[in-house]
């Protein structure tokens, strides 16, 4: 006699929950790593990559076509369908959709994401670009274009040479080539802070390897012979930020004097005829480029900058630029396979600047900024323009570095790099200073 056997009614309800429950972590599975919306953040990241490098592209031409071409003033706003598209993004990244093209502007020179859809603003903030919004990244951080009520960083961790201390009274900008919201690899392109005046400082990230904060140049007068002059009075020593921080901060431009304030300024310019010296920012700032100074000078203005402009001094300080950041600065400039510091000619304005930077106007005082061409790491004018007092002192004299644009200056025999010593009395044409701050 066969006895029929099945499955029981205890193994079979065991068995529906398994499959139960298997069933449900393959649909949360589905749901938190959905292959459809992946595929549309990639399509879209692919999109928006290709549009900026058509955008880089423009650029680069307006700059070819016009010296005096300034990034700052060139926009352009959404296209709604219609016409040709002239006038609107559409007219200069002419591969964007119709539909990319209602909810992108051109601000700035920059791709900036104006649409509403909230999950294609978190992608172009994971791109590192402006989506229109200011939005920290973290409670505790400071956040883009936010004006810093303390001393902290960007995302509110600790401060490390790939993470910027913001001083006090200063705002994280971006720049073209240079996101704060993209942290992770923009802190080594020449990331740009502002205070509530528009004057602006580079950092400069010293990791104590590829970067050490160290003298090392030895172009025409050996750093071990030179020493330091005194410093500001509350910053103790010039390397204590670089201890703390990771890096420092220089002004991104030479000084330039304000006739209406009777201060220093170190920011961006509209300037009537940039083929002079004096430049025009607005109706109520006029001035000229810094020149003619003694070193004495050039150091009392570079450290009254911050009373000038009511930084907080148990915050951050300001004052000339040492010996010491000036090399750590070439040091970085020229890791990488950077531009050369010991012969500057095609990145800065030298008696002998050769291609691309000899532009209409090399071999001739300008304001700092004048050119594209003569930045390095979002920094203008290091190399070439006018000679830069530093707090070095050689034997009696005070040194300064850079190079300059005139005469015999030439960028091969006098590099951004090189240094040279005059008495600290000394004046002329082609001798400016650059500012530092002491973040405290």
């Amino acid at each position: 006699m066969k006895i029929k056997k099945g499955i029981s009614l205890i193994v079979l309800v065991i068995t529906i929950i398994v499959i139960i429950i298997l069933a449900g972590a393959v649909i949360l599975s589905l749901a938190n790593n959905n292959p459809i919306e992946s595929a549309n953040e990639a399509t879209f990241k692919t999109n928006v990559a290709e549009y900026n490098s058509e955008l880089a592209m423009v650029i680069t031409n307006k700059y070819l076509q016009n010296s005096s071409f300034d990034s700052a003033t060139f926009n352009a706003g959404v296209w709604d369908g219609t016409g040709t598209g002239d006038g609107t993004i559409k007219q200069f990244i002419t591969s964007m959709s119709e539909v990319d093209a209602a909810k992108f502007e051109i601000q700035d020179s920059k791709l900036v994401y104006v649409g509403t859809n909230v999950t294609e603003q978190e992608w172009v903030t994971s791109m590192g670009m402006v989506n229109g919004e200011v939005t920290p990244p973290e409670e505790t951080g400071l956040g883009l274009n936010v004006i810093a009520t303390d001393n902290v960083t960007f995302d509110g961790e600790a401060a490390t040479y790939q993470n910027p201390i913001i001083p006090k009274g200063f705002k994280a900008i971006n720049t073209t080539g240079a996101s704060w919201v993209n942290l992770s690899t923009d802190w080594n392109t020449g990331l740009v802070i502002e205070d509530a005046s528009g004057n602006q400082f580079v950092w400069v990230p010293v990791d104590g390897t590829y970067v050490p904060y160290a003298k090392w140049c030895t172009t025409n007068i050996p750093f071990a012979e030179t020493t330091d002059d005194s410093i500001l009075s509350g910053a103790v020593n010039e390397n204590t930020q670089v201890t703390t921080y990771g890096g420092f901060y220089i002004a991104r431009y030479e000084s330039m004097f304000d006739y209406n304030s009777g201060s220093i300024r170190v920011a961006s310019k509209v300037s009537t005829n940039k083929t002079t010296s004096s430049w025009t920012r607005d109706s109520s700032h006029t001035g000229y480029l810094f020149n003619f100074i003694n070193y004495t000078d050039a150091k009392t203005y570079s450290e009254n900058m911050a009373v000038s402009y009511s930084y907080d001094a148990s915050k951050v300080k300001s004052g000339l630029v040492t010996g010491t950041e000036w090399d750590t600065a070439m040091r970085w400039i020229s890791n990488n396979s950077g531009p050369s510091v010991t012969d500057s000619r095609t990145w800065g304005n030298h008696s002998d600047s050769t291609s691309p930077a000899n532009i209409s106007g090399y071999a001739s005082l300008q304001i700092s900024g004048f050119s594209e061409y003569w930045k390095a790491k979002n920094i203008y004018d290091l190399a070439g323009n006018t000679w830069e007092w530093t707090n070095e002192i050689y034997s009696s004299d005070r040194v300064f570095r850079g190079g300059s644009c005139y005469l015999s200056n030439s960028g091969s025999i006098y590099p951004a790099a090189f240094r040279m010593s005059f008495s600290a009395t000394s004046v002329s044409y082609d001798i400016g200073f650059r500012v530092g701050l002491y973040v405290l």
